[in-house]
């Protein structure tokens, strides 16, 4: 730090007590760099979303393995609680898949069939290192960090890096994978999550995208999700649409599979939901 010239009629003591003030007044510009950095942090995880619940009508696009399925239907969400999707075909329920804390239930309404499966028995979610907590993150279009429920306190992890009009929280310490959080720098909306394996054998690669940003309950929320994996032996994705978004909460949070139903073995998710359309 640069200090102003002292006569020398000042005494030591006082010349002492000067550059002490002077140091607690003036942060280093490796601080004030910090501070910035925490700040922005901080920014991104304030556009989150306070309501409870988010609701709305979906078109769903689904590519799984180079099946194509095109169909409307309903998302559902409560925070920390579950995550429904509805899966509708000229006006009537063909599928449903529900995300809870506990584990992932897959309704096949056309064969009468069901999947309850923990997530580490769901392919590209185990593979991809995804719980509960992660997935809703995503689908609220939130940062994160793997195996944490509360990422303000995890801010510190995180690495910026600006690249043009976006800045990118990165978190490489996670043991097997690498996470990238781009933002827009001059809002800083969570534009795309990029998700990596570390090892040259692993060399799958998970993408959620986000846009069409428009305003529910005062906070930005994304009308338009697209999610794409690759490089595990078959390429898969889907396409979510998002219309009447709303925060309504009047709804049944578990779905109740009928005894009529034959339970079956799980082995991927997207290779349920592809079943669906044959």
């Amino acid at each position: 730090m640069k200090y102003f010239l002292l006569t020398t009629l000042i005494s030591l003591a006082f010349l002492t007590s000067c550059r002490t003030l002077q140091n607690t007044q003036k942060p280093s510009a490796g601080a004030a760099h910090q501070s910035q950095e925490q700040q922005y942090k901080a920014a991104v995880v304030a556009k989150a979303q306070t309501a409870q619940c988010v609701t709305a009508k979906i078109n769903m696009d689904v590519d799984a393995d180079g099946k194509q399925i095109s169909c409307g239907g309903s998302l559902k969400m409560k925070r920390d609680d579950v995550i429904q999707l509805s899966l509708t075909f000229l006006g009537f329920e063909v599928g449903r898949l529900e995300f809870t804390p506990k584990d992932v239930l897959v309704v096949d309404r056309i064969h009468k069939q069901y999947s309850r499966a923990s997530y580490g028995e769901v392919d590209f979610l185990r593979q991809a290192d995804l719980d509960f907590y992660t997935l809703q993150s995503l689908f609220w279009n939130e940062i994160f960090t793997p195996g944490s429920r509360d990422v303000r306190s995890q801010l510190n992890r995180f690495r910026l890096a600006a690249s043009g009009d976006h800045t990118s929280l990165l978190l490489t310490d996670a043991p097997k994978l690498n996470y990238q959080f781009l933002t827009r720098t001059s809002s800083a909306l969570l534009d795309r999550v990029t998700v990596d394996g570390k090892s040259t054998a692993d060399q799958g690669q998970f993408v959620w995208k986000y846009d069409n940003f428009t305003t529910l309950s005062g906070k930005p929320f994304p009308a338009l999700m697209e999610v794409s994996i690759n490089g595990m032996g078959k390429k898969a994705g889907f396409t979510l649409a998002l219309s009447r978004l709303n925060n309504d909460s009047g709804w049944p949070t578990r779905t109740t599979v009928s005894t009529k139903y034959t339970q079956i073995k799980a082995t991927s998710l997207l290779d349920k939901l592809a079943g669906m359309a044959q």
